[in-house]
């Protein structure tokens, strides 16, 4: 009786071990062919002398499927907006939204005199003025709508200055570790404390002509206080791009366009960053209620708090789309701008303090929460526009990990590009079946190139990764080919 016993125990407990056996013998089976599938990928004579990382793990348990260097730390260019924007939202909410306010200090005189100052209160906003969400109100329509407050006011004169007070963020815009031949551009203008018409102006050249000549300016919009644009430009062969940067940073008026745009004929056009958008504002809000006869002593910013405890009265209030809204796009369009102002944001929320310092103190403050080590991470910025940014592939695809267990990965996948569908990925993954089933956000700066996100396989288990390459020779189209390999190959393995 003893004996039968124990051989039904010795039976049960054998084919545990196989059950156990099989289950590892599998796992180990699919972690090796995707290992392999990734390194075959990587194993090219263009990516001979580069830097790589790339981690692969599943979602539920944690088990990493693929490690390439996975903790070595690299440049992700643009891959790190998605940890600032999903720490946003989950700290600041997905219905949070920016308020702008049009105020004024002072007394209201029977006669429509204000004895006092009109206040334009910003929130660091990036959104304010911009065209890009319907139904809001863009940089014209933001000065008709001051204006028509001004006057539903009873304000017909101000006897004080028009202040456009920024003291919501420090008052240094940038990172310091941005590159200077970036500043001038649109997409290095950086997060203020009142930005407005995305921080940026459009500069149109007309009469391109033949390859070496220079090509005129014919106008640029909008209006930009002060600005001076020295061209530089040289006409290039027809089909050579945009490789044209405007120098000149922050607070600086003279502006050097130099490079090259391409032969064509009808207008070309590039784009710039606002020297300082806050004053820009004020001016332009001084100009307008000058136009309707209502005329301010002058107009100046704000960097500084105020320490009047008199509480102004407030006119008109801007409201920006919900963070959704803001986070989505600046995932699908891979927006700076919106970047530096979450990163802003965040510092403000959690340490009191609008700066980018206190913004990636907050970030590790939400990591160490999530339980993600930021062991060779070292940010500079939110957006990745720094060279001096690094992180390692295992940290990207851990944080993304955590995030979905957190807040689900439907939350998680509606903030990234998918590919085959939308944002930087929409044109990836062309008649595979792969389509559909990739999220994530792409990076790039000169010879960087990195994808980070969620894949649900063909399997139907879903996977977090991150893949970054730095220092590659090869032509961006060829680096970019061998990054939706290795995305495919996690998507097919199983």
């Amino acid at each position: 009786m003893h004996y039968s016993i124990l051989v039904m125990k010795m039976h049960k407990i054998l084919c545990n071990i196989l059950v156990i056996y099989l289950i590892c013998s599998y796992s180990l089976s699919a972690q090796s062919k995707l290992q392999s599938g990734i390194e075959r990928v990587l194993a090219s004579s263009e990516l001979k002398y580069s830097n790589v990382s790339v981690c692969v793990m599943d979602l539920a348990s944690g088990e990493i499927l693929a490690d390439v260097r996975a903790k070595k730390s690299l440049t992700p260019a643009s891959s790190l907006k998605v940890i600032t924007s999903l720490t946003a939202i989950d700290i600041l909410g997905e219905d949070y939204q920016y308020s702008t306010n049009i105020g004024y200090e002072g007394q209201l005189d029977p006669d429509g005199t204000l004895q006092g100052d009109l206040i334009i209160y910003g929130s660091g906003d990036p959104t304010l003025g911009s065209t890009k969400f319907a139904k809001y109100p863009n940089f014209e329509e933001v000065l008709d709508q001051i204006t028509k407050a001004v006057k539903d006011a009873g304000i017909t004169c101000i006897d004080g200055s028009i202040i456009a007070d920024e003291s919501v963020f420090n008052s240094f815009p940038i990172s310091p570790s941005w590159q200077w031949n970036d500043l001038g551009n649109y997409y290095a203008s950086g997060a203020w404390g009142i930005n407005i018409n995305e921080n940026q102006y459009t500069i149109y050249f007309d009469g391109r002509g033949k390859v070496g000549r220079r090509p005129n300016i014919k106008s640029y919009y909008p209006q930009v206080p002060k600005l001076q644009l020295s061209n530089e430009l040289a006409v290039d062969s027809a089909g050579t791009g945009d490789n044209a940067y405007i120098f000149g940073g922050p607070y600086n008026y003279i502006k050097r366009i130099v490079g090259t745009i391409p032969a064509g004929d009808g207008v070309f056009s590039i784009k710039g960053s606002i020297p300082d958008p806050p004053y820009f504002l004020a001016y332009h809000v001084h100009k307008e209620l000058k136009k309707r006869n209502i005329e301010a002593q002058d107009f100046k910013v704000n960097f500084e708090p105020s320490k009047k405890k008199k509480k102004p009265t407030i006119i008109h209030e801007f409201r920006s789309p919900p963070l959704s809204a803001i986070v989505r796009r600046n995932n699908l369009e891979s927006n700076n701008l919106y970047s530096e102002a979450l990163l802003k944001s965040l510092g403000l929320k959690v340490r009191r303090g609008g700066s980018g310092q206190l913004g990636i103190s907050a970030i590790k403050r939400y990591m160490k929460k999530l339980g993600v080590s930021y062991a060779g991470m070292n940010l500079e910025d939110g957006s990745g526009l720094s060279a001096r940014t690094f992180i390692t592939s295992y940290t990207l695809a851990e944080f993304l990990r955590k995030f979905a267990l957190k807040n689900s990965i439907e939350t998680s996948v509606k903030y990234l590009p998918q590919g085959g569908v939308s944002g930087t990925i929409r044109s990836m993954f062309a008649k595979s079946s792969a389509a559909g089933k990739i999220w994530a956000k792409s990076g790039s700066m000169k010879d960087i190139m990195s994808y980070t996100g969620y894949v649900k396989s063909k399997s139907g288990e879903w996977r977090s990764f991150s893949i970054i390459i730095n220092a590659y020779s090869a032509k961006n189209k060829i680096i970019r080919a061998k990054m939706e390999k290795m995305m495919k190959e996690i998507y097919f393995s199983s």
